[in-house]
């Protein structure tokens, strides 16, 4: 069904589309183990293709939506090894790296596949460089595992959708980000003390620096509106240029991360752990779109709006840091045999004090310029400010099973 007005049940309209996607790949991994030394050395070779079929005729897309798309195509190799040394049989030391090319996300490799066959200007292979390395200490009482991480990430990409009210012009458009770079490194610390049959202590430390390590690139296509001003954008695609997101963190979780149990087994088949967590410098998403130049525009005039200064800016695109949040734990469980069958309880109590707490949370991007954010910003409460994510609170599990 195309640009017929009629409508009959079981008619598709709108949007009607395939997806056909493809990948072919090898692997080999050889492995040598000496009575100390154990390495592998992996590789791996893809080849990945994407096409998107149109089987509908958008007339706002004429030329460009009915048949077949150009085929993505993407031809990539991956390389891991490691090694784990034994020093004696209670201290070890493992050792990984990895260079990996992938294709991009299916997801991610077509501006608005309901309508057209456009694909993201500019795409390429995702390129991911990692290594960790890891020391293991296995005494009689104390156990322990030292880690040291760094992986980079680039040449990502990332499709958006949203309303938008900016300096070029205000719709519904897809974001296209491209040349997106990410870096992670950090180290984890656990611990595990036996301090008599019974009681054991058990300690974990994990902290990590996670943020975007370069500018990324913004394209945006506009749905409707942007195709009927003449002279601005009369193709929907416009291109924005760089976004100074560098230096921001990503929104990945917490990036400190403490914990401290005590477990108790008692010789009756009875157990308890209580866990105190402590997590921190967890951070929102960033909108990229508002940290283009195009933020300075007053789309009135088309010149930068007067009190945009570069401090008055950082100010209002501060990245936001949640708060700190501290949790209790409390698990435990009993098993018996009666007359040969085995039975065991297990239950828990997360987040023993019910706090209330934020997970995440990312910037909305429908205030795309300044004096838009601004007057916002001064109700207090923006109508367009973050939007945010809850833990649960205080929840309770319970399981009971037999084996016969």
């Amino acid at each position: 069904m195309n640009s017929d007005p009629k409508r009959t049940e079981g008619d598709r309209f709108n949007y009607n589309y395939r997806i056909n996607a493809s990948e072919l790949s090898a692997f080999i991994q050889p492995r040598i183990m000496y009575d100390d030394l154990d390495v592998f050395l992996s590789g791996s070779f893809t080849q990945t293709g994407y096409q998107r079929d149109g089987l509908f005729l958008n007339e706002r897309f004429e030329n460009n939506s009915l048949g077949k798309s150009e085929k993505k195509a993407f031809t990539n190799f991956a390389a891991k090894t490691g090694l784990l040394y034994r020093f004696t049989g209670r201290h070890m030391v493992m050792l990984n790296g990895a260079y990996i090319k992938k294709a991009p996300a299916l997801q991610n490799s077509f501006i608005n596949p309901r309508e057209n066959n456009e694909p993201v200007s500019g795409l390429t292979s995702e390129t991911i460089t990692a290594t960790t390395m890891s020391y293991l200490m296995s005494l009689e009482k104390l156990k322990a595992r030292l880690t040291g991480y760094y992986t980079k990430f680039e040449d990502l990409t990332e499709v958006n959708f949203f309303y938008y009210e900016g300096g070029v012009g205000s719709d519904f458009v897809q974001e296209a980000v491209t040349g997106i770079d990410k870096l992670h490194y950090g180290g984890e610390l656990a611990l595990e003390y036996q301090i008599s049959p019974g009681v054991k202590l058990s300690a974990v430390a994990g902290y990590g620096n996670f943020s975007f390590n370069d500018d990324a690139h913004v394209t945006i296509n506009f749905d409707t509106s942007g195709r009927d001003e003449e002279g601005i954008h009369p193709d929907g695609f416009l291109a924005l240029g760089k976004s100074d997101i560098k230096g921001y963190k990503l929104a990945a979780g917490p990036q400190k991360v403490y914990s401290l149990g005590i477990e108790y087994r008692d010789p009756e088949y009875w157990w308890v752990r209580l866990t105190g967590n402590f997590l921190g410098a967890n951070y929102i998403d960033i909108s990229t779109i508002t940290r283009t130049d195009s933020f300075y525009l007053d789309p009135g005039t088309g010149e930068s709006f007067p009190g945009a200064t570069d401090e008055a800016v950082a100010r209002l695109l501060k990245q936001e840091k949640l708060d700190d949040v501290y949790l209790l734990n409390l698990v435990g469980g009993k098993s018996w045999l009666y007359k040969g069958k085995y039975i065991s309880l297990f239950a828990s109590i997360n987040n023993v004090f019910d706090g209330l707490f934020r997970t995440g949370g990312f910037e909305q991007s429908r205030n795309g310029n300044f004096g838009q954010m601004a007057q916002d910003n001064l109700r207090g409460t923006p109508s367009f400010g973050p939007k945010y994510w809850y833990g649960y609170g205080r929840t309770y599990f319970i399981n009971l099973s037999i084996s016969l």
